[in-house]
């Protein structure tokens, strides 16, 4: 067997060294060259008859390469299994004590060292503080707002034959180049009054089919408008390169549609939700705050994730083997240093936590992650074809890709551990309108981007 010595350079650093004799790599080459002896069969010798010396010069090299990963691996790791030595990462060689090269035919004592990253000792302490937890406010006026536009979205769109232009109308228009030419430009198009500036909502609200008015700039009707937008949507022009600066236009009113909102009757209940769940608008307003509060929820969960880890991350004291860390990081530089260190603090504190806490990965959080992921990929809906015999099938599926399977366990622990940790510390709810939480959003993706090397 290899002698394996392990020396402890420092409290987080160690060094291991795996030394195989000479006489122990002879032997078991002789024994690895005589079982491949009876699968050879060479011009000149019987099969199974083949000179042990002339299989070494042909595939000696080839076998004592594989004799040399397995002894390597089983005694390192198995000596680091036996004596439970804790490791952040997987050994390293040692640059200082390179491996001699050696070969079937001039074999020799050979001693392969690597370095150790130890798992550091560290006192771990939740933090103590209050953290806010933004969630959707989905009072009375958000629902209702919410149950106006998806009367709206299935409402018909009818034309308004004797009344005025309103706030949310459709107008079908005509644009006619201005003044006296031979071929002026012409052309219809639709108008969103909701999409106008506020400009051309005053100068059109109010006003019948058959107005007529003199636009001096079409880029001054719809709003964030463009004279690329103007020339390939409102003048509908083949040639993009048209010069259409300084040219006036008459537009003119030619129909004025309006949506109609649907009833809230069976029939819209079972467009909204084929399912037959929903049936009143109790329902319907229950179903809609779930809807979009989840979206929401998921959001404010991240943002407090986020800050109770930065919390953990930056005031637990933790030694680090940082030599050898930045050893990793020069072979594979995948964002800053800092962000590297980061990381593998947080590693080293979730799995404490873990470990003190109980929380294990079971089947069924894997399962939760995947089928999570696969309803993702479905708009977030479960169809009926989506049985629990599928599920498992899938997931079975899934956990065959080795990259998959590792993906999906690494998910599903974080949001297993995440969850433990919240149900340890203060967490406030504040609600908060739609148009607060997405800037509340916007600003801590801004916030929280990290930055490149080069940055």
């Amino acid at each position: 067997m290899p002698n394996v010595n392990f020396e402890q350079t420092s409290k987080v650093t160690g060094q291991i060294e795996v030394t195989i004799s000479k006489e122990e790599l002879n032997e078991k080459l002789n024994a690895e060259l005589k079982k491949q002896r009876q699968k050879v069969s060479m011009k000149g010798f019987r099969k199974g008859k083949t000179p042990l010396s002339t299989l070494r010069k042909m595939m000696g090299n080839q076998v004592l390469g594989q004799i040399l990963d397995d002894q390597i691996r089983e005694s390192l790791f198995g000596y680091i299994e036996e004596n439970d030595i804790k490791l952040i990462f997987s050994p390293m060689p040692n640059e200082d004590k390179p491996a001699p090269a050696i070969t079937a035919q001039t074999l020799q004592d050979i001693t392969l060292a690597y370095d150790l990253a130890l798992e550091p000792e560290f006192d771990l302490e939740l933090p103590t503080k209050t953290y806010e937890k933004y969630v959707l406010d989905t009072n009375d006026e958000f629902l209702d707002e919410q149950v106006a536009r998806l009367l709206k979205q299935q409402g018909e769109n009818q034309e308004v034959e004797d009344g005025t232009v309103e706030g949310e109308d459709i107008l079908d228009v005509t644009f006619t180049e201005a003044g006296p030419m031979e071929d002026p430009i012409t052309n219809a198009a639709k108008l969103y009054m909701d999409n106008l500036t506020e400009e051309a909502q005053e100068m059109l609200m109010g006003k019948k089919v058959g107005f007529s008015t003199t636009i001096n700039d079409l880029n001054t009707l719809e709003k964030n408008s463009t004279d690329a937008y103007v020339k390939k949507y409102l003048l509908e022009l083949e040639d993009a390169e048209t010069d259409i600066s300084g040219k006036s236009f008459e537009l003119t009113i030619d129909k004025i549609s309006r949506i109609v909102p649907a009833e809230l009757d069976e029939e819209f209940f079972t467009k909204f939700d084929g399912s037959g769940a929903v049936k009143t608008e109790e329902d319907l307003r229950k179903r809609i705050a779930e809807d979009n509060a989840s979206g929401f929820d998921r959001q404010g969960e991240a943002m407090v994730n986020f800050a109770i880890q930065r919390d953990l991350v930056e005031d637990t004291t933790i030694e680090l083997p940082l030599e050898l860390m930045e050893k990793i990081h020069r072979e594979d530089p995948n964002g800053t240093f800092e962000m590297f260190q980061r990381g593998v603090r947080w590693m080293l504190i979730r799995n404490k936590f873990a470990a003190e806490n109980e929380v294990k990965l079971e089947y069924e959080d894997v399962r939760a992650e995947a089928l999570e992921s696969l309803m993702g990929m479905l708009g977030g809906q479960r169809p009926d074809f989506l049985t629990d015999e599928f599920i498992d099938n899938y997931v079975g599926q899934m956990l065959q890709d080795e990259k998959q399977r590792e993906q999906l366990s690494s998910n599903a622990i974080e949001k297993k551990i995440m969850a433990a940790v919240r149900e340890k510390v203060t967490i406030e709810d504040k609600p908060v309108d739609a148009d607060t939480f997405n800037e509340v959003i916007k600003t801590f993706n801004e916030e929280n981007t990290p930055a490149t090397e080069e940055e």
